[in-house]
């Protein structure tokens, strides 16, 4: 007996490698689908970039601060290089607008890029992205810390209320009906529901009726 269950617990279960390859089996296969997908992406962007050429080479060279966020941030989700990306586009727009709008041209495209200020609203604007992220997790948790400080002054206040009126059976969340014939203890209950002397420290942790 003793053996078969050494045999049976020796054994995988049907459908799975030994040791968890089965497990270790499906990275990369998620990696050669990743690596499919951007073999892909590159084979259809390819021709028009080529046909774009001039246009390609003012979106490279102005979304550089795109790239560098996207290679730097570590994070799986990328919000760092998302909320950069979107920013340094937004400076980059008009730029390729006006390539295009000038006959794109290489001469026109090497002209802007030679541009200043083309530098300075595409940079600029990379820039920003980089304080939005930067800052707005502080100013959002600001916020909320905010509102919830009041939201807790509020219940502390109802609370303190509804102690007052119905004593501290109510912050327990116990019903403390007196036993037949135990005057004591009614008349305690009437000097706790008449006289009550309430503390933030015990709406935290309501503490025993008095």
């Amino acid at each position: 007996m003793a053996q078969a269950v050494a045999k049976s617990k020796g054994k995988a279960p049907a459908g799975k490698a030994p040791g968890g390859k089965a497990g270790a089996k499906g990275k990369p296969r998620q990696r050669g689908t990743k690596t499919w997908t951007k073999i892909l992406a590159l084979v259809i962007l390819f021709p028009f970039g080529a046909v774009l050429l001039p246009t390609t080479l003012m979106f490279f060279t102005m979304m550089a601060p795109t790239w560098v966020a996207y290679i730097t941030d570590r994070s799986k989700e990328k919000y760092l290089a998302a909320t950069v990306g979107m920013m340094n586009f937004a400076g980059t727009l008009p730029a390729i607008i006006t390539l295009w709008a000038r006959g794109q041209s290489h001469h026109v495209a090497m002209e802007m890029i030679g541009d200043v200020f083309v530098w300075v609203v595409a940079y600029g604007a990379a820039a920003g992205g980089w304080l939005i992220f930067g800052f707005m997790p502080t100013l959002v948790g600001s916020y909320f810390r905010m509102t919830t400080d009041n939201r807790i002054r509020t219940l502390v206040k109802q609370q303190k209320a509804l102690i007052a009126e119905w004593g501290y059976a109510v912050a327990e969340g116990i019903a403390m009906a007196p036993q037949p014939g135990d005057e004591d203890a009614e008349e305690d209950g009437e000097e706790t529901e008449d006289d009550v002397d309430v503390t933030e420290a015990e709406l935290v942790q309501p503490g025993t009726a008095r």
